[in-house]
């Protein structure tokens, strides 16, 4: 199915608050958690050591491309999963948002300033994650009101969902466009920059598009880039060069090698490598739990 021709397709009706059924990664890829952690103006990577009892993070300062410094990020409790990193409380620090990976469904928002964890609260509870439903997929701010959201996506019927928060609360939602047959939601960012966050889409075979929306509506779509072949994954998006596009950074789980690569709106520009991780670590949340045997 074409993702560029289903614009006039998606109904967009209230949202019924219903406890769907998920999985951990039920909907869409693995994301990277990618944000101005130091206040330069120059997005960072989170990474995460692999196979550990003990979910350690840390914190890669870059500029554009390069590798500039590195600290340690606050460790996770057990049984919790980093989902995304967005300003909740508007107080110009990316947040971390956690979701119970063991059998519950709350998410809770831990409160940075720079590396550092300063506070926690409870934000709303997601759907019961078991196989087949809804799962937390991205945060943005799609109503304008300066609070990032939560973009849900349903991996059975493909249904995109939009809970608006303020701060760490739920104060409504509603239905998201729902994405074609074959297609995964990979990230999210303002890439026409009309104010509006869009998403990217990912056919499994490396192709992407971009969906232009409007709130929650969505209103056009193009091809963005196609990935190279060869274990390299659309880890997340941000502005690397600061020129007010969204850029895709890539990532390859085999080599650990990550790459920039700088569009303008869906066209790609060119390319750079970026920082290459030490071994052991990963721009991938740990598939590992802390009750699987290599996590002992």
């Amino acid at each position: 199915m074409n993702p560029l021709t289903q614009c006039k397709k998606i109904p967009i009706l209230p949202l019924l608050i219903a406890l769907a059924l998920v999985v951990v990664a039920a909907a869409g890829a693995a994301r990277a958690a990618i944000s101005d952690f130091n206040g330069d103006g120059h997005p960072d990577y989170v990474l995460f050591l692999q196979n550990a009892k003990t979910p350690q993070t840390a914190i890669w300062y870059l500029n554009n491309n390069v590798f500039i410094s590195r600290a340690s990020g606050p460790t996770l409790p057990s049984w919790w999963f980093l989902d995304g990193v967005a300003d909740f409380n508007r107080d110009g620090h990316p947040d971390f948002v956690l979701l119970d990976t063991g059998g519950g469904s709350q998410s809770v928002i831990w409160y940075l300033s720079g590396r550092t964890l300063v506070g926690r609260a409870n934000g709303p509870s997601v759907p019961p994650r078991v196989p087949g439903g809804w799962g937390l997929v991205g945060t943005s701010d799609f109503n304008g009101d300066g609070y990032p959201d939560y973009v849900l996506q349903n991996a059975n019927t493909r249904q995109t969902a939009i809970w608006y928060l303020n701060n760490n609360v739920y104060v409504g939602g509603g239905f998201g466009p729902t994405l074609p047959a074959g297609w995964a939601l990979v990230g999210v960012a303002d890439f026409n920059r009309d104010g509006h966050p869009d998403y990217v889409l990912e056919n499994g075979m490396g192709q992407t598009a971009i969906w232009y929306l409007s709130g929650r509506a969505l209103i056009g779509g193009a091809y963005g880039p196609k990935l190279p072949s060869g274990r390299w994954f659309l880890a997340a998006t941000a502005d690397f060069n600061g020129d007010g596009n969204p850029d895709y950074v890539l990532y390859n789980d085999n080599t650990r090698q990550t790459a920039i690569w700088y569009l303008n709106n869906n066209v790609f520009i060119r390319g750079a490598w970026g920082p290459t991780l030490p071994a052991g670590w990963s721009l991938f949340p740990d598939t590992c739990n802390p009750w699987d045997y290599g996590c002992q």
